[in-house]
């Protein structure tokens, strides 16, 4: 059994020499696995995941959410791939069971993204780029 959720937070961030300091609406998709609930069938109590996203999004820059990613030394140059592993890394600490971060961002056809599925996953060699 796989769980998911999605959520959106909008910040700003650039990639120097490639871009100045602009903004996006990122959509974050988490994906779940592992052993199900003997009562509810989940891999993971999508409550409990939803209240930690409020937590990661923060209020008005205090977090992902309306902030700029660039000032954030845990993110290091803001690229997709690095805001990727960094929300893997906090989720991952709470809910040993994530399997995979997508995030993207753009409209729908016309969306640029990566997804992260761990460093166990990338020394199998099964990491999606």
């Amino acid at each position: 059994m796989k769980t998911y959720c999605e959520f959106t937070f909008e910040a700003a961030h650039s990639v120097a020499p490639y871009s100045g300091l602009h903004g996006h609406t990122f959509i974050v998709k988490l994906t779940f696995g592992g052993p199900v609930d003997d009562v509810y069938g989940w891999p993971v109590n999508l409550y409990d995941v939803e209240n930690y996203i409020k937590e990661i999004k923060g209020e008005h820059g205090s977090g992902l959410d309306h902030g700029n990613l660039d000032l954030n030394a845990e993110i290091g140059i803001a690229s997709l791939e690095n805001v990727t592993t960094y929300i893997w890394r906090l989720v991952k600490e709470r809910f040993p069971n994530l399997e995979e971060v997508e995030l993207k961002r753009g409209m729908a056809g016309s969306s640029e993204g990566c997804i992260y599925r761990g460093e166990a996953a990338a020394a199998q060699g099964s990491l999606a780029a």
